[in-house]
């Protein structure tokens, strides 16, 4: 056969977690551990924070892409509009050019919109 499933055992769900019990430490001191904690708290806070922003940047390209095509399609509608408005139905045509001009205005703001909501979050999570 061409695509055969790959299985491989590695042992029982008993013996995975038999494995992740923790163990108790004798004689740990309780203020270093409390401390322990809370830097690795913070650490994790900032870890995260670096990974959000990674994330938001991730899908920089994508909204360039969408940013870029809301102009030929906003162009075609207009144009649509005024064919529309060409034919005689005013109305309509007048609707399609409105609402084309505040899409493409939209999509221009969109990633500063989005940027002031993640501003916002993040001061609210803080």
């Amino acid at each position: 056969m061409w695509f055969t499933p790959k299985v491989e055992t590695v042992g029982s769900i008993s013996d995975f977690l038999a494995g992740s019990r923790k163990k108790e430490v004798a004689g740990t001191f309780l203020p270093v551990t409390l401390s322990t904690a809370a830097l690795s708290a913070y650490a994790s806070k900032a870890e995260a924070a670096g990974l959000q922003d990674k994330i938001i940047h991730a899908f920089d390209p994508l909204v360039e892409i969408i940013q870029a095509l809301a102009y030929p399609v906003g162009f075609t509608m207009i144009c649509a509009g005024f064919l529309v408005i060409m034919t005689g139905n005013r109305h309509k045509g007048l609707h399609i050019i409105k609402w084309a001009a505040i899409g493409f205005i939209g999509m221009q703001f969109a990633p500063g919109i989005m940027s002031i909501l993640v501003e916002v979050g993040k001061s609210i999570g803080k």
